[in-house]
Parts: structure tokens; C-alpha cells; sequence
């Protein structure tokens, strides 16, 4: 009999570990209703791609992964595209570097802001304005 009460014991600790390990994968999982518009395209959910020069589309975000997609902000790996537009725009060449992204002013289910972050999270400039 006392043999038995620490298996008991063990199995009783693996069904809440399990229990707890399923709530916390539900928590990750992204919000489908949480979206952005970026130059007059709504409803956007997760982009792979945000254009932040909505006349010409010679700068923005490409190639993203995003991470905490639906929480109050989200972040994304990628790259920042720039077009030199030297000597014009239509000739000029696009630079790119990797980069990471926050969206953030979370308000009726869109985010309203992003911002370039360093390594180190912090803002690497002002947040942009989405709409």
C-alpha cells in the first residue's frame, strides 16, 4: 500500500502538468479578429508584408513572422525594405536589413501603431501611425 500512493501521487502531477501545458498552448494561439490596416487595406490579419509608403510602396516590412499576434502587442521578425530612389524611383535600388517590428494601440480589435524595436526591445524611433 505505501508503494502505491506515490504513483498515485505521480500520475495525479502528470494530468495537471498536461492540463496546465494544454491551457498554456490555448494562450498562444492567434486571435483571428485582431487585424491592421496599412495604405487603405483593412482587415489584414498576421501580414507577411506592411507597405508604410502608401504613395509609391518603396519602404516597409517584408518576409514577417509574427509572434504574440492578438495580445495588447505583437511582434515580428523580417526585413525593412528602402528604395534610394536615386537618381528617381523607378530606377533606384532597394536596400534591405533585418529588422524587427511592434504593433501596439490595440483598440476595437486593430492595431493603430508600429514601431521599429533594437535587440535590446527598446524603440528605435517613433511609432507610425496605421491607418
Amino acid at each position: 500500500m505505501r508503494y502505491r500512493i506515490p504513483f498515485v501521487l505521480l500520475g495525479l502531477l502528470t494530468l495537471l502538468s498536461a492540463g496546465a501545458f494544454a491551457l498554456s498552448m490555448a494562450e498562444v494561439q492567434p486571435n483571428h479578429q485582431v487585424t491592421i490596416t496599412s495604405c487603405g487595406q483593412s482587415g489584414q490579419f498576421a501580414p507577411h508584408e506592411i507597405v508604410v509608403s502608401c504613395a509609391d510602396g518603396n519602404s516597409g516590412f517584408s518576409h514577417l513572422a509574427w509572434m504574440d499576434w492578438g495580445q495588447p502587442t505583437a511582434y515580428a521578425h523580417g526585413v525593412a525594405f528602402v528604395n534610394s530612389c536615386t537618381p528617381t524611383c523607378a530606377s533606384g535600388t532597394i536596400a534591405t536589413r533585418p529588422v524587427t517590428i511592434a504593433l501596439s494601440g490595440l483598440s476595437a480589435n486593430q492595431y493603430r501603431e508600429l514601431t521599429v524595436v533594437n535587440s535590446s526591445g527598446a524603440a528605435a524611433g517613433a511609432p507610425m501611425n496605421l491607418s
